[in-house]
């Protein structure tokens, strides 16, 4: 199914870590991007995770930039009980006693000058379990799944919008062949009227064969059915690509739309009829309603 490249999901909930309950808050946004890029935001107890998060976010999300924030509210439950530090608070006393020696200082340590030290003690996040890890992987997942849907609902929009300009493009290529069919027609007898009057005006051979040429050559040149049967094949694979059940359609609906435009471009290069290049200017405008949406699909 076609999808688009942004969507949001988020969830807040309550997980269990050592006993203790945990609020936990987690948002993913994906907006557009050429390629798979990632941005996440996780506190220090789960950012081992970050890896086996990209992995997942890849592959299911495939395409866009994927932004990942993870919040835990009540983190001093996170906390591991104070310890004291004891090679800093040695190395405190050991500095004290050496002044005291150096200047002859009196004066005892007490444990309230120990406490006011800096970095006496130290406080360390526990580490997380199998058991949390598991929750917000499986919070992950069931977020990525929530943004999928969000991408598909919008990626049929993209994809209603894509059909229109298809049906437009359709009716004025219709047009052109048949404006085309037209003035080749009127064009033909005109050079075959000219090439009767130069074998009528010119008895010699070479020069006569010369002009004759040269006017089937700009016959030829402005003729366009190869264009048009060029672009009508694009339109068509254009529709099989929006029915598609095969990921990343939206660079091969970009590339074709590419192909489209120089198809249009040489249309409009080639022949100068203003009815026809009316019609390509048309189907030029819609081709870039088409990309911009293109640029949104996955």
């Amino acid at each position: 199914m076609l999808s688009s490249m942004t969507g949001f999901a988020t969830k807040t909930t309550t997980i269990t870590i050592s006993g203790e309950k945990v609020n936990v808050s987690i948002s993913l946004k994906s907006l557009n991007s050429r390629f798979f890029e990632t941005t996440c935001k996780l506190p220090s107890i789960t950012s081992h995770l970050e890896t086996d998060i990209i992995k997942m976010l890849q592959q299911k999300l495939i395409r866009g930039h994927i932004y990942l924030t993870l919040h835990i509210k009540n983190t001093a439950l996170l906390k591991s009980l104070a310890k004291a530090n004891l090679v800093t608070i040695k190395s405190y006393l050991d500095a004290i006693e050496n002044i005291k020696k150096n200047f002859n200082l009196k004066g005892e340590v007490n444990i309230n000058d120990i406490i006011n030290l800096p970095n006496a003690f130290e406080i360390e996040e526990q580490e997380s379990s199998k058991a949390f890890d598991k929750q917000i992987m499986d919070i992950v997942a069931e977020l990525i799944e929530q943004l999928k849907k969000t991408r598909e609902t919008e990626g049929l929009a993209l994809k209603k919008d894509i059909i229109k300009q298809i049906s437009s493009m359709t009716k004025e290529i219709e047009s052109i062949s048949k404006n085309s069919e037209k003035l080749m027609e009127q064009k033909k007898e005109e050079i075959l009227t000219l090439i009767k009057k130069i074998e009528s005006e010119e008895p010699a051979e070479n020069a006569s064969d010369l002009r004759k040429s040269h006017l089937l050559i700009t016959l030829d040149k402005l003729d366009i059915n190869e264009e048009i049967v060029r672009f009508k094949s694009h339109l068509e694979n254009m529709t099989n690509l929006l029915e598609s059940q095969k990921d990343e359609a939206g660079k091969k609906i970009d590339f074709t739309l590419q192909e489209m435009a120089r198809e249009i471009n040489t249309i409009t290069a080639k022949c100068s009829n203003a009815k026809i290049s009316g019609k390509a200017i048309n189907i030029k405008v819609e081709i870039e309603k088409a990309r911009e949406q293109s640029q949104n699909i996955v």
